[in-house]
């Protein structure tokens, strides 16, 4: 009978049949002289029933009570973890769904995929961010900045998304302006020569003798800042980012 038993050592993933449910526990037959424990909040998730066959990891052969400890969580946890190390190469290059679950010192924790992932307070947002706790519970578009394969540690950024987003909405407007087109904006700076004016993340200067028809002779005599002004597009120059 000994010798028909398997033999089991932790770390070791098996395949076992769920034979008992409590509320703390799922006991496991793995085809070992003593059953196997999997508590709650080492299942992935606890939509199991007697009668299932599920995959466990062995975390201890003895709890000291003669059970054989297992855990189903971090067999899932692993299988995410080599679904998202498949492409690796271009792990970087793509954007991924995240969700923010807990603060932590000097940042958030999010899971990528069921994976979890840290991403500094810095890569957030950006903009300062004061408190991290509002990113909590919050879907995030992130960048994967940094693996460390041997921790099995992702660093990610959602500053870089934003900031992805920002250029590629800023390239949709600089493809949409039109020469002799009227567009509204807002003034931003004055200075000796010309208004800068917003059009929606690109500033156009409006020289001084564009401001008004008579003499002007500070931009500041007609108008101000945070003034919003409807104006007529002169000229574009794409290469130079001048409008």
């Amino acid at each position: 009978v000994e010798k028909s038993m398997v033999q089991l050592r932790p770390g070791q993933t098996i395949t076992g049949t769920v034979v008992q449910i409590t509320n703390d526990e799922v006991c496991v037959n793995v085809g070992y002289k003593a059953d196997g424990l999997v508590k709650k909040a080492d299942l992935s998730s606890t939509d199991v029933k007697v009668g299932d066959e599920i995959e466990v990891e062995v975390i201890k052969v003895n709890d000291g009570e003669g059970n054989v400890l297992l855990s189903r969580k971090n067999v899932e946890s692993k299988k995410l973890w080599d679904n998202l190390m498949q492409d690796e190469e271009n792990l970087q290059d793509k954007t991924f769904d995240a969700v923010g679950k807990e603060v932590v010192k000097g940042g958030l924790i999010a899971t990528i995929n069921g994976i979890r992932a840290f991403i500094p307070a810095s890569q957030l947002s950006t903009k300062y961010v004061e408190n991290i706790g509002e990113f909590v519970g919050k879907d995030l578009k992130v960048k994967i900045i940094e693996v460390d394969k041997s921790r099995k540690r992702i660093v990610a950024s959602h500053k870089a998304v934003m900031k992805e987003e920002a250029e590629a909405a800023k390239k949709e407007l600089w493809n949409k302006l039109e020469v002799g087109s009227k567009v509204k904006g807002v003034v931003r700076r004055l200075t000796d020569f010309g208004a800068f004016v917003d059009i929606g993340g690109i500033d156009g200067l409006v020289h001084v003798t564009d401001v008004a028809w008579g003499r002007v002779k500070h931009p500041s005599d007609v108008l101000s800042i945070g003034q919003e002004i409807e104006v007529l597009i002169r000229d574009v120059d794409v290469e130079k980012q001048r409008v």
